[in-house]
């Protein structure tokens, strides 16, 4: 039973109240069924959206799948004219190889020398010289060498000193453009073969001196390029070869500074001892006067002026790791300190010398016409310089650009092979 009070039992605003509160259930109601059919409103337009959506989807992985294809049969012809394109400079380089070396020229006939040198001794392009050899096989050996220093300027970028049909012909003979390289190459391969027949890599000095020196020199730099010290001879790609093999480098992969190179390195010391080398001999080449002593011709004050090549050749090697930003006991306190004693640095191997001897450095630089007896008078009369002709000199000729060759790695062969 409803104990409610009824509507006529109130004053107006309470029946107002009543009112409300028996018509609200009716309300909710009237609420709930449109609710709901305004969600199945949003369901239907919902389930619609989602529809157009999946048809959109489809449509663009469609549209995906044929901008795949389109983009893999681009590449294939891509790829097939890039494979032509090569095809044909190589045909273009060939030609223009094989008709640069039918000019005459000195460079062609040294070119055909080292061809036929090479015949003669087995596809030997080194052409090495000892006392007995003849002048022929001398001049060989400087053009081969020169050939190398020309190739180092036009890695550098410096161009002029070879052409590029004539490195794509030596390359095509063989020729050795790293000469470090090709030995330790020799002597990997000798050492493999060396293990396989006796299955060890400690060699005596006695059965194989020269696979003994190897195997010491590269067992050495490995141990100084564990410690930090810059090995440029021992590069990671010569240490993978020797680790395909099985190489052992040895027990130790580390070792602790000798005393000879703490020694070697006394900065103060040896510093203090190169200062009172200059005061007294006033210069810093001590090499030089070292030779003299040898010779009988003279001798020094203190008999530890002895040491200071070793100081020097020491501080040298730290020097370039300095300049490469590799571990060094030497920093520009110390660079400093040496250059204003008259130090000479040698340079990092990547860096070309400023003359390396090569056929274009022997090349005369053009002549500067000298003005008639005419023009000299005129110019005198009027005295107007403008009256001469402008010197050959000061013409700038822009150099045109070379395509990249890709070659071996240069070496002048003059630094230690490993």
């Amino acid at each position: 039973q409803n104990n409610s009070p009824s509507p006529q039992q109130h004053s107006t605003p309470q029946r107002e109240r009543a009112l409300t509160y028996y018509a609200l259930p009716s309300h909710l109601a009237l609420f709930t069924m449109s609710s709901i059919q305004e969600i199945k409103a949003l369901v239907t337009s919902s389930e619609h959206e989602v529809h157009i959506a999946k048809e959109a989807l489809k449509a663009t992985e469609r549209g995906i799948e044929e901008a795949y294809e389109r983009n893999r049969i681009a590449k294939a012809t891509h790829d097939g004219l890039v494979v032509k394109l090569a095809n044909l400079k190589a045909q273009f380089r060939e030609q223009i190889t094989e008709d640069g070396l039918k000019e005459s020229n000195r460079w062609n006939e040294m070119y055909y020398k080292l061809l036929q040198w090479k015949e003669n001794h087995d596809g030997d392009v080194l052409v090495g010289v000892d006392k007995d050899s003849d002048e022929d096989t001398k001049k060989l050996s400087r053009w081969v060498i020169n050939q190398r220093s020309a190739y180092k300027y036009f890695m550098n970028g410096d161009t002029k000193h070879i052409k590029d049909h004539r490195i794509d012909a030596l390359n095509k003979m063989g020729f050795v453009w790293c000469v470090a390289d090709h030995v330790f190459q020799a002597n990997v391969e000798e050492l493999k073969q060396y293990h396989a027949e006796n299955e060890k890599f400690d060699i005596p000095v006695k059965e194989n001196k020269k696979l003994a020196a190897f195997v010491s020199r590269v067992r050495t730099a490995y141990a100084n390029k564990q410690e930090g010290r810059a090995q440029h001879d021992l590069t990671d790609e010569k240490i993978e070869q020797l680790d395909a093999i099985g190489f052992k480098w040895g027990f130790k992969k580390s070792r602790k500074k000798t005393s000879s190179t703490s020694t070697a390195f006394d900065y103060d010391t040896q510093i203090a001892l190169l200062q009172e080398f200059k005061n007294e001999y006033g210069h810093t080449k001590v090499n030089k006067l070292i030779k003299e002593w040898q010779k009988g011709e003279g001798e020094p004050s203190k008999k530890e002026y002895r040491r200071l090549p070793v100081f020097l050749t020491f501080a040298r090697k730290e020097y370039i790791s300095y300049v490469e930003g590799q571990p060094s006991l030497i920093d520009a306190e110390k660079v400093k300190a040496l250059t204003d004693l008259g130090v000479e640095w040698k340079q990092p191997p990547n860096v070309p010398r400023k003359n390396t001897g090569g056929e274009a450095s022997r090349k005369k630089k053009p002549r500067i016409e000298a003005p008639s007896h005419e023009q000299e008078f005129v110019a005198a009369e009027l005295d107007v310089e403008a009256a001469l002709p402008p010197l050959a000199a000061n013409l700038h000729v822009p150099a045109l650009p070379s395509p990249n060759i890709v070659a071996p790695k240069f070496d002048d062969g003059q630094s230690t092979m490993i």
